[in-house]
């Protein structure tokens, strides 16, 4: 029994988390400038408390997006590291095997 197509599936997964890691990355290097800057809009949203709203809202939105990205990294390396312990049993089952062969 092989287990080459579960890894390579894992493999293939795992690129799809990273591709994901890299789309919240750009998503967050969108947002940076704008974070934190609630007093951008006046005097008047300050007396209403806009802005400090907004900077609650856009800081929460910058921590989601970077607690994205650490969570996505960690699949793509938990599905790589998955697939490579399934190569590993493939070769020591070959290796078993082979032992197995030869005191026959």
């Amino acid at each position: 029994m092989s287990f080459q197509v579960q890894s390579e599936t894992l493999r293939n997964h795992a690129k799809l988390w990273a591709g994901h890691a890299t789309d919240v990355s750009d998503a967050s290097t969108a947002i940076a400038p704008a974070v934190g800057k609630g007093d951008d809009f006046g005097w008047l949203a300050g007396l209403n408390q806009v802005a400090d709203n907004y900077d609650t809202w856009s800081q929460a939105m910058a921590d989601a997006l970077a607690d994205a990205k650490q969570c996505f990294t960690y699949l793509e390396a938990a599905l790589n590291s998955t697939a490579n312990a399934y190569d590993d049993s493939d070769a020591t089952a070959a290796s078993d095997m082979a032992t197995l062969d030869q005191m026959i």
